[in-house]
C-alpha cells in the first residue's frame, strides 16, 4: 500500500461539501496531484497493482512539476477546473482496491518527506509512514517466528500472558484488532497436549483449528461435545436417558399434540393445551441462557391477555415439569428433544469440572458462551484464555466471567480507518454492555464512509448486509426484477428457499410452516401481530397482498442465476461475523427500533447487529444517512 499527499479530512469535504472547491486556491502541488489521481482511479483498468499505481502517481507527481515550472499554478487551477465531486467520491471508495490511501490528519510528517533528493516521488515514504504511525515491536521467543512483530496492545497482552501463563485472562478485542492473531500466538506458547480448543459451534469450531498452527495436535470440542463427554460419564440408571441418540437428532421435533399426551398438558386459562406446550419450551430455553438454578415466572414469555397470576403459577409448574421430564423422563416413550443448550446447564447444574488433564482452555468467539458455560469454565482448574467481542452478541448482552479472572481490552483497529471511529464508537457509546473503551482506527489504513437517503446500489463489487430472512427475501426479489448480478453469501442460501415457500404457503393457505424462524406461528396473522413493525417484513407482506405467488419465485430465481462477476454479494449479518469486506453497504431496516421501551437485551441486540454489519468493512463503508441520529436515539433510550 503506499500514501496519497492528501489528508483524509480534507479529501472528505471535497467529496461531500459543494464549497469545499475553494481548497484549490491553497492546495500545495503534490495535493492537486492526489486529487487528480483520486478522481482519475473509475477509469482505470481494474486489477492493477499497488506497485503500478504508485508509479502511475509518480508520473502524475512528474508532469505536475513540469507544469509548474512553465506556469506557477497552472496545474492546480486545471485540476480546480476538471474537478469533478462525483467521480472523486467513488475513487475514495476505490483507493483500498488499489492498494492505495490517504494520510491521517492526525499524523505528524513534513511536505517535503513525499519527495526524493531530485524532487520526484519518493518511493521509500510508505514504510517510513507505516511504521510511524503503526509501530511494531519484534518479538524474540524462542517457540514463536524469529521475524513476529507485535503492535503496542498485542505486545502488551503477550508479555502479560507470559507474565503469568497459568491465570485465566478474558480479552474484550473489538473488531480487527488482531484477536485472530493473538490466538494463533497463545496457542503456540502452550502444550498442545494439555490444551483444550473450545468453541460454541462446528463452524466455529473448525474456524478455530484453522488459526492454530498443527491444530491436530489439540484436543478440540464444542460446549455441545464437551457436555456430552461429561455427562456421559454418569453410568447409573439414568445414563439412558442423557445418552438417548435419537431425542439429540436436530431433526427431531414432536408434535406439540404428542407433548401434551406424554406430560398430561392441560388448556391453562385462555391457552390451548398445544400453546402451553410452546410455551414452555421457551421457557426452558430462557432459563438455559441462564444462570438461576431453577425456573422461575420471569423465564416465562408473555402468555397474552386474559392470563390470571393463578394461570401463572400453574405454567410455571407445567414448564418445571417439561425441564424435569426432559433431563430425567419418567418413561421410557417420553421423549422430548435434547439440545446441546439443555445439556450444558444441566452440566452447570453439577459439579463436574473440565478433566484436569488440560491445564489450558482457549475459547474463540467468546461473547456467545451463556452463562451456563461460564460456570463450567470459572469452576474447572484450567486457565482460560477467552477472546470475543460482546458487541457482536446478535443474541443481545453477553453475561461475564467470573471477577477473579483478568479482563483486559484490545481497541486499535489493524483493518479499518479513523473514520470509522465515528460510526463505530456511537454504537459501543449506546450498547447497554457500557463498555469502558473506545475503538480507534489505524492511521495506516483509509476507510471511506458515506451515506445514502435513497438507495442506490453501488457500482464496485459490494457486500449488501440486511438483518435476516426478510430483507433476503426483499432484497432477492428486488436485484432479480432489476436485472442486478448478485450471489447469496454461503451461509444466507441454507433454507432460503424453504422460508419462502413457507412464507408463500402460509400466507395464502395458512399451511404450518417448517421452516425455524416461522414453524412457532400458526396463521399468518399471528406472524403479522408479532413482526408488523419489522420494516423488512413490511415490504414482503406487501408483495403478498399484491399477489406474489410461486411462480413469481420461481422467475426470480431463473433470472439469479448469473454467469458473470456479481456486483452485489446479499448475506444476512449472522453470515457476515468472521467475514471482511473491501466495500459494505448496510440495509435499512437494521435500523429497527426495540419492541419494549427498556428492553435492555432487544437493543443489545439491535445495537450489535449495526455494529458487526458496519465493522466488517475495509475500504468504504456506505451506511443509512439517518443511522446516527438512530444510534443518539438509542443512548438517550
Amino acid at each position: 500500500m503506499f500514501y496519497l499527499p492528501l489528508p483524509s479530512d480534507q479529501a472528505d469535504r471535497l467529496a461531500s461539501e459543494p464549497t469545499a472547491t475553494d481548497f484549490f486556491t491553497t492546495a500545495s502541488l503534490l495535493e492537486a496531484a492526489a486529487v487528480l489521481f483520486v478522481q482519475n482511479l473509475p477509469r482505470q483498468p481494474a486489477n492493477a497493482s499497488a506497485e503500478a499505481q504508485e508509479r502511475r502517481f509518480a508520473e502524475i507527481v512528474r508532469i505536475a512539476h513540469d507544469v509548474e515550472r512553465a506556469a506557477a499554478g497552472r496545474f492546480q487551477g486545471q485540476v480546480a477546473q476538471r474537478f469533478d465531486r462525483e467521480a472523486f467520491a467513488m475513487g475514495l471508495g476505490m483507493l483500498g482496491d488499489n492498494g492505495a490511501a490517504l494520510v491521517s490528519a492526525e499524523a505528524q510528517y513534513q511536505a517535503d518527506e513525499f519527495l526524493d533528493g531530485e524532487g520526484q516521488w519518493n518511493f521509500q515514504f510508505a514504510e517510513r509512514y507505516r511504521q510511524r504511525v503503526t509501530p511494531l515491536h519484534p518479538v524474540h521467543l524462542p517457540s514463536l517466528a524469529s521475524d513476529l512483530k507485535l503492535s503496542d496492545q498485542q505486545n502488551r497482552l503477550l508479555r502479560e500472558f507470559l507474565s503469568g501463563v497459568d491465570e485465566s485472562v478474558a480479552v474484550q478485542g473489538f473488531a480487527g484488532t488482531g484477536k485472530t492473531f493473538l490466538i494463533h500466538q497463545f496457542a503456540r506458547l502452550l502444550d498442545p497436549q494439555r490444551t483444550l480448543l473450545l468453541a460454541l459451534t462446528e463452524g466455529q469450531l473448525r474456524a478455530l483449528k484453522g488459526r492454530v498452527k498443527d491444530a491436530q495436535a489439540y484436543a478440540a470440542l464444542t460446549l455441545g461435545q464437551l457436555a456430552d463427554e461429561m455427562l456421559n460419564r454418569d453410568m447409573t440408571s439414568n445414563g439412558w436417558r442423557l445418552r438417548d441418540p435419537y431425542r439429540t437428532k436436530l431433526s427431531w421435533r414432536p408434535q406439540e399434540a404428542q407433548v401434551v399426551r406424554w406430560l398430561s398438558i392441560p388448556d391453562i386459562g385462555p391457552l390451548a393445551a398445544r400453546d402451553v406446550v410452546a410455551l414452555c419450551i421457551k421457557a426452558v430455553r430462557n432459563f438455559c441462557r441462564g444462570a438461576d438454578s431453577q425456573l422461575q415466572l420471569h423465564h416465562l414469555p408473555s402468555a397474552g391477555p386474559g392470563t390470571t397470576p393463578l394461570d401463572q403459577q400453574v405454567l410455571l409448574e407445567k414448564a418445571r415439569l417439561y425441564w424435569q421430564e426432559l433431563i430425567r423422563p419418567s418413561a421410557r416413550e417420553i421423549q422430548l428433544p435434547v439440545r446441546d443448550y439443555h445439556r450444558v446447564k444441566l452440566l452447570s447444574l453439577t459439579a463436574h469440572a473440565i478433566d484436569s488433564r488440560y491445564t489450558h482452555v482457549i475459547v474463540d468467539e467468546a461473547h456467545e458462551l451463556s452463562a451456563p458455560m461460564l460456570a463450567v469454565l470459572d469452576r474447572s482448574p484450567q486457565a482460560v484464555i477467552a477472546l470475543g467481542d460482546d458487541l457482536q452478541n446478535l443474541n443481545g448482552l453477553s453475561p461475564h466471567h467470573s471477577n477473579f479472572i483478568r479482563q483486559r481490552y484490545i481497541d486499535h483497529s489493524l483493518r479499518a480507518g479513523p473514520s470509522m471511529d465515528a460510526v463505530l464508537n456511537p454504537l459501543i457509546q449506546a450498547h447497554p454492555a457500557a463498555i469502558q473503551a473506545a475503538f480507534t482506527g489505524s492511521a495506516e489504513h483509509y476507510t471511506r464512509v458515506s451515506f445514502f437517503d435513497t438507495v442506490t446500489l453501488p457500482e464496485q463489487p459490494t457486500a449488501l448486509i440486511v438483518d435476516d430472512e426478510w430483507g433476503l427475501f426483499g432484497w432477492f426479489q428486488r436485484l432479480t426484477h432489476q436485472g442486478v448480478p448478485f450471489v447469496l453469501l454461503h451461509g444466507a442460501r441454507k433454507d432460503f428457499e424453504l422460508f419462502v415457500e413457507d412464507c408463500i404457503e402460509l400466507y395464502r393457505y395458512g399451511t404450518r410452516a417448517r421452516h425455524p424462524m416461522l414453524f412457532r406461528y400458526p396463521s399468518w396473522q399471528a406472524l403479522e401481530q408479532d413482526k408488523g413493525d419489522d420494516k423488512a417484513f413490511v415490504a414482503v407482506a406487501g408483495m403478498l397482498r399484491k399477489g406474489y405467488t410461486p411462480e413469481h419465485f420461481a422467475k426470480a430465481k431463473s433470472r439469479y442465476r448469473w454467469d458473470k462477476a456479481p456486483k452485489l454479494f446479499l448475506g444476512r449479518v449472522s453470515d457476515v461475523k468472521n467475514m471482511e469486506f473491501a466495500r459494505v453497504m448496510v440495509s435499512p431496516e437494521l435500523m429497527v427500533a426495540p419492541t419494549a421501551a427498556g428492553n435492555r437485551n432487544e437493543r443489545a441486540r439491535m445495537l450489535a447487529g449495526l455494529y458487526t454489519a458496519c465493522s466488517r468493512a475495509r475500504h468504504e463503508l456506505i451506511v443509512p444517512g439517518a443511522m446516527l441520529d438512530w444510534v443518539k436515539d438509542q443512548l438517550r433510550g
